[in-house]
């Protein structure tokens, strides 16, 4: 029987649907946790999550371990002002069964803006540990948030979700996606010698195989943990899917491995069971759609884009080796593929997407909104290398996966940023496995268009965050990372600050005067204790365009 992509995602979107309903049609009732209820066991040990807060709203996740496949497990969930569960305001039941991999969400509902609270679950006897989220603020004079990417189990340990977990005063988590790799062992990292060898371990391709991928890495504590003390804003990159994926296909999607749109599909329902999202509702064909706004009063909105599975047309190969300068491709097809890189409808977004957005900016121009703040997956500064034979200020991008493979669609997003005037935007970035801070212009590389010594002609700025544990260089050798960082700083005049050794997390600190990027970094990866540095402060100033290296450092972590 034919399977089409239509029709698997209107089944997930129709499912999503009756969990939810169910959900709220519950809650509120007369029900509170006894003796029988809470006792101890396992079947709450992919831990607890929260996401995509609004003002009165937050999404409430956990998953059962049913005793068969078969069960049809009632949950209840119950929401408190407190971590001791006593001064209870609201109460919801949902099921859990097969269909959703046994994950449930609530749509907890009627909270008060810009508080904290407290969530507990239910189910089978047994109580679930204790989660803590926040509402987003109606008004607000501060955002604080950690910003996460590219969490690899075999490379190394997941101890930086344990030490962002202790930044205490956060409004939320910002994941940047690689959420997962769907690569088996030795592929991307050995887990042989830390005992973290993906499950299954083989390449994921299936929707079984995506589900046992997520039940792993959700039984890790370090990312339990920062799952269960803050809300998370989630979106995915390509490893949710597979390597360098695109809207009609990917690198790492091979003959032999099936049909690419029900692989794809596949992949987006577990990424949708398994973690702390709205799920999409409207049409159909919105059940793959994860670009969405989130507002912090006036102070900051922050829109999160999708810039890999929604309208990603396919890359053009790599042209030039990074660390040798050698051409990949001959000198004709060099031509033909920057001609493609440039070509004016070329899309990353997708038109749905890019519409969307400049909506969403002309918008935030209206309400005046202090700080414009795209989250996505791709580095957007340009990274790129001028060769003998090319014409006067041509470069070879030496990354064509990322904006710069893409040219006329960052221009026109910076042509709408520029006409609508806003002073102030920054885009959140993973996917590079490294640290990097940028002003963003259209052609930083023309003196005549750009000013690194005053950062005039910056339209925006961006904070590239450092990976969780997938490292930059598979075999770092420090003398090399050292010349190439100085390499990408000599070469490209908007770029202020690198770091292409360390893993770790980002925390942005936004208030009315300044956007603050913490770069922190960790000691050692291998060790799941590893203590962090903070390495750097990167700051923009309102109305500026430009980074700078500051010294000092906003708000306190605290143990929990």
């Amino acid at each position: 029987m034919q399977f089409s992509r239509r029709r698997f995602l209107s089944l997930l979107a129709a499912s999503s649907a009756a969990s939810l309903a169910s959900a709220q049609v519950q809650a509120h009732a007369r029900w509170r946790p006894g003796p029988n209820d809470i006792q101890p066991g396992d079947a709450f040990r992919h831990g607890v999550a929260s996401g995509d807060p609004l003002q009165h709203r937050v999404i409430l996740w956990t998953r059962v371990t049913p005793r068969s496949s078969r069960q049809r497990i009632r949950v209840k969930c119950v929401v408190a002002l407190d971590p001791s569960m006593r001064h209870v305001v609201s109460k919801y039941q949902a099921f859990a069964s097969s269909s959703s991999d046994f994950t449930v969400k609530i749509d907890a509902y009627g909270l008060k803006s810009g508080h904290t609270y407290y969530y507990q679950f239910f189910a089978m006897g047994e109580a679930s540990p204790v989660g803590r989220t926040r509402t987003l603020p109606r008004e607000t004079d501060q955002v604080r948030l950690a910003v996460a990417s590219c969490s690899n189990l075999p490379a190394g340990f997941f101890g930086a979700y344990g030490l962002l977990a202790r930044q205490y005063n956060l409004d939320a988590v910002l994941h940047l996606g690689d959420y997962i790799y769907e690569y088996g062992n030795e592929t991307y990292g050995d887990g042989s010698a830390i005992d973290r060898i993906p499950e299954p371990n083989a390449e994921t391709v299936s929707l079984a195989d995506y589900r046992m991928r997520y039940a792993q890495y959700r039984r890790d504590h370090h990312l339990q943990e920062a799952h269960r003390l803050h809300p998370w804003i989630v979106v995915w990159d390509d490893h949710e899917s597979a390597n360098d994926a695109y809207r009609d296909g990917a690198e790492n999607h091979q003959p032999g491995e099936g049909d690419w749109q029900i692989r794809r599909a596949a992949a987006m329902q577990a990424w949708f069971e398994w973690l702390p999202v709205r799920n999409p509702w409207g049409r159909r064909e919105t059940a793959g759609r994860i670009f969405r706004r989130f507002r912090f009063g006036d102070l900051v909105q922050l829109d999160m884009l999708d810039t890999r599975l929604f309208g990603r047309e396919q890359q053009v190969p790599m042209l030039i080796d990074g660390v040798t300068s050698e051409l990949l491709v001959s000198p004709q097809e060099l031509m033909q593929y920057l001609g493609e890189m440039n070509r004016a409808d070329r899309q990353l977004l997708g038109a749905e997407q890019e519409n969307w957005l400049y909506l969403q900016l002309a918008q935030a121009a209206e309400r005046k909104v202090k700080w414009n703040v795209l989250g996505q997956q791709v580095m957007m500064g340009q990274l790129a290398v001028s060769a003998q034979g090319l014409p006067p200020g041509v470069r070879i991008p030496l990354n064509t996966d990322q904006w710069d493979g893409y040219a006329a669609a960052r221009t026109r997003l910076l042509n709408m940023i520029s006409a609508q005037e806003l002073e102030n935007t920054v885009i959140l970035t993973g996917d590079f496995h490294s640290s990097w801070a940028h002003d963003i212009a259209v052609n930083p590389y023309d003196p005549s268009a750009y000013d690194p010594a005053t950062g005039a002609g910056s339209v925006a700025v961006e904070f590239v965050g450092p990976a969780i544990s997938s490292p930059f260089f598979v075999d770092p050798n420090p003398e090399l990372i050292h010349s190439l960082e100085q390499f990408a700083l000599y070469n490209n005049p908007h770029t202020r600050y690198v770091d292409l050794q360390f893993n770790g997390y980002m925390v942005v600190d936004l208030d009315r005067y300044r956007a603050r990027a913490e770069y922190y970094h960790l000691d050692d990866v291998l060790n799941p204790d590893s203590s962090e540095t903070l390495a750097a402060v990167i700051e923009t100033t309102s109305g500026s365009r430009t980074v700078q290296r500051v010294s000092g450092r906003v708000g306190n972590a605290v143990s929990i």
